[in-house]
């Protein structure tokens, strides 16, 4: 019997838009404490120095300074909840341009500036390594000599295998070898990083900060600070100006929160836009050199990753060197796999966690080859894919779990009837022309909660129905723009049988709402939502109960819907939620103070599938690439909110595209400066730079998850860089390898095709 749905599968409208739009919506940048200061971070001119001497003095001296802190105070080590990154407060050691190496507390953000001009530091410039295969050789500056569990520069080594590949090999009539590069992007989110320290009389710490997690962060500043959790509150605000997995843990609140407390007042920190490119995590540059076998008729017998990945100056992002061993195992059928994986340290900006975690990159490297081998071997690249792909009841080598539901067949084929597949050139390159159409595509899966079956993936919720019939839903994760508010409420409203306008929702403050994990990986709807459905389930099981005692029916003939408790095929007969809680059997025994609570653990992987499609011109001349037209289709299990979806994907497009043809931080070769740390010069697409989007929701409801649903957030980004890049190889026969494909790379590319 098919779930009859009400609100789940809407597209309501955002909770909180009316304020974005009219510009009431407070940021953390717009808060404003009883006698706040402002701070500024003094940050390294070198790639790599250590710090012999530092005066505070003069800064100490000028008006309106309140508190200045170095490495003598601020060494404290923060560890981050997830990974393996370790990074001091501030530490007698600056290992990338733009390092912390002070920090000041004014009465207004421009003492603070002037005050950095007056501290005086001695720097003892040490020999730095900013590329990752250099940094990995044994002669190579160190950039971690402290760090007694990293061999050299190379913090994370993985191999993982499946089958035996040389045997593959061997069995392969084709065999094709490639080596592709990607490149260090920023989040490049609207709202910059901001947060605010406070500490009161009694020792307690209370932080607000633009976060994508609230408990994770809280349990590592008493960690950092040796204090009991109880005595540390975080809370992030209401609204945020987007994450994208660049708004998590960061040693700047140890530096914060000792300004604070030297200070003896609220201190707020509002990074420049400027510091956000520099000195926030970045998505890791990374090499693949792939190794692909097949038999004449297309099938996989072998593949091949040798992975290395950029991890920065401090390596939240090292647990990408391991995890980008699963994208080669969920998409595609194949006996035998081996991946190598490396995480290097170099004095560059930190990496992280950013949209497409590690996916993105990879997907690009596997996508862009198998698009190369269809057309070698003579297959169409959409019929080369489904012949490959996993199909449900297969099992996924990496966890060996089957497949429960999958959408990518429908994807594939929606997607290349919307493109017009028929028009690409059969011969990549075969048309001649100055400006020359091609159509490329290109495939995705990947992370969802339980992964492996080592994970633990739970979520919490706790509801609370008020005397007038609406209720009040407590969660500990954030939304950080993509509607995690709203699509909660809808769970709510559905699994209650109440009004979606009647449920108000408080997130993320460790002091209020229940423990939550983080919004990212995709996981809040499975995690979260799935709590919220049990909450909700619980509190409408509590109702009809109440409602059973009053109307004399039994429980079981008794159903709720927008808010009204019914015998079931008499809906015009019943009692409201109001006036349940206000009968007076009810009222006078204290029955209606309802409160009901839930943990969900997500029961097994659930996989996302997709793919996307990009029409392109490419002038010959120039280099210049132009996006035409892109479409997304993707397996996204049931929308609850459609247009929310829809806003996901076009998100996706824009932020590939990107990441395809325009963006990259660019650093000085020699001294590891930015060379490109402002909008000016980093090229994020505008609204006016995006071709005609189209996006198509493929909707198989998956049987173990809440309301049938998928993640989506980050995998609307996976699959658009190779897409775009295969067009370009369809309208030019040009091979390539690295990003982003600017005019140069791809001017670069032609005259190398020319010669062969």
């Amino acid at each position: 019997m098919v779930e009859e749905l009400t609100i789940v599968g809407r597209s309501v409208a955002m909770k909180g838009s009316g304020e974005k739009v009219t510009g009431t919506a407070e940021y953390t940048v717009d808060m404003k404490l009883p006698g706040m200061l402002y701070a500024k971070i003094l940050r390294s001119p070198h790639a790599h120095a250590n710090i012999r001497g530092i005066d505070t003095s003069r800064a100490e001296a000028l008006p309106g300074v309140r508190a200045v802190i170095t490495h003598e105070e601020a060494k404290i080590l923060y560890k981050v909840t997830h990974g393996s990154a370790r990074e001091y407060g501030i530490d007698d050691r600056v290992r990338y341009h733009g390092d912390k190496v002070a920090a000041v507390a004014a009465v207004s953000e421009e003492v603070a500036e002037e005050a950095l001009g007056f501290i005086d530091v001695d720097y003892e410039v040490l020999p730095a390594v900013f590329d990752m295969e250099e940094a990995m050789r044994a002669d190579a500056p160190v950039v971690h000599p402290e760090r007694d569990d990293v061999d050299g520069n190379i913090l994370e080594h993985s191999v993982q295998e499946w089958g035996d590949v040389e045997k593959g090999f061997k069995e392969a009539d084709h065999v094709f070898e490639n080596r592709f590069t990607t490149q260090r992007v920023c989040h490049s989110a609207l709202e910059p990083h901001a947060m605010v320290a406070s500490w009161d009389g009694d020792g307690n710490l209370t932080m607000w900060s633009s976060e994508q997690t609230a408990f994770m962060i809280r349990d590592s500043l008493a960690e950092a600070f040796q204090m009991p959790r109880s005595k540390v509150r975080f809370i992030v605000p209401d609204y945020m100006g987007g994450g994208f997995g660049g708004k998590y843990e960061s040693a700047e609140k140890i530096v914060l929160a000792l300004l604070a407390k030297k200070a003896r007042r609220p201190v707020m920190l509002r990074l420049t836009r400027e510091e956000v490119f520099n000195s926030t995590r970045t998505r890791s540059p990374c090499i693949f050199e792939t190794k692909t076998g097949v038999k004449k008729d297309g099938t996989f017998v072998a593949r091949y990753i040798k992975a290395i990945v950029d991890v920065g100056s401090y390596a939240w992002g090292a647990i990408m060197a391991s995890r980008a061993s699963s994208y080669m195992t969920l998409l595609y059928r194949c006996p035998n796999i081996r991946y190598v994986g490396y995480g290097v340290y170099t004095n560059t900006p930190p990496s992280g966690a950013m949209r497409g975690f590690t996916s993105t990159p990879i997907h690009y490297a596997m996508e862009s080859e198998l698009e190369e081998i269809a057309y070698a071997i003579g297959m169409d690249p959409t019929e080369f894919r489904l012949k490959n792909a996993l199909n449900v009841g297969d099992i996924i080598p990496i966890n060996s779990k089957p497949v429960t539901s999958s959408g990518l067949r429908e994807a594939v084929i929606k997607g290349r009837e919307a493109i017009g597949w028929e028009r690409r050139q059969r011969v990549p390159g075969s048309e001649g022309g100055v400006k020359r159409r091609g159509i490329g595509m290109a495939c995705y899966s990947h992370y969802a909660p339980m992964l492996k079956s080592a994970e633990r993936s739970v979520g919490n919720a706790v509801l609370k129905i008020n005397v007038d019939g609406s209720f009040h839903l407590l969660l500990g994760v954030p939304d950080i723009g993509q509607g995690l508010r709203t699509i909660m409420a809808q769970i709510a409203a559905e699994a209650l049988g109440g009004r979606l306008d009647e449920i108000s929702v408080t997130l993320a403050d460790t002091s209020v709402t229940p423990w939550g994990t983080t919004t990212a990986a995709s996981r809040s709807t499975q995690e979260t939502g799935g709590a919220v459905k049990m909450a909700a389930g619980r509190m409408k099981g509590r109702l009809l109960e109440l409602a059973s005692d009053i109307m004399g029916i039994p429980v079981e003939r008794l159903d709720a819907k927008d808010g009204v408790v019914f015998a079931k095929g008499v809906p015009e007969q019943g009692l409201t939620f109001k006036d349940i809680l206000n009968h007076p059997d009810v009222f006078q025994s204290g029955e209606n103070v309802i409160v009901t609570k839930a943990t969900y653990n997500v029961p097994t992987f659930i996989p996302p599938y997709g793919t996307a499609f990009a029409d392109v011109e490419v002038d010959t001349e120039t280099g210049q690439v132009r996006v035409l037209k892109m479409v997304a289709a993707s397996d996204v299990g049931r929308a609850i909110n459609p247009q929310s979806v829809e806003g996901q994907l076009e998100g996706g497009m824009q932020m590939g595209i990107g990441y395809a043809l325009t963006e990259v931080l660019r650093l000085h070769p020699e001294t590891g400066a930015p060379l490109n740390n402002s909008f000016m010069d980093y090229k994020v697409l505008r609204a006016g730079d995006m071709p005609e989007m189209e996006v198509i929701i493929v909707e198989p409801v998956d049987p173990n998850s809440v309301y049938g649903t998928k993640g989506i957030g980050e995998m609307s980004v996976i699959p658009m860089a190779p897409a775009v890049r295969n067009a370009i190889y369809n309208a030019t026969g040009a091979r390539v390898h690295d990003l982003p494909i600017t005019p140069e790379v791809l001017l670069k590319a032609l005259r190398e095709k020319e010669k062969c």
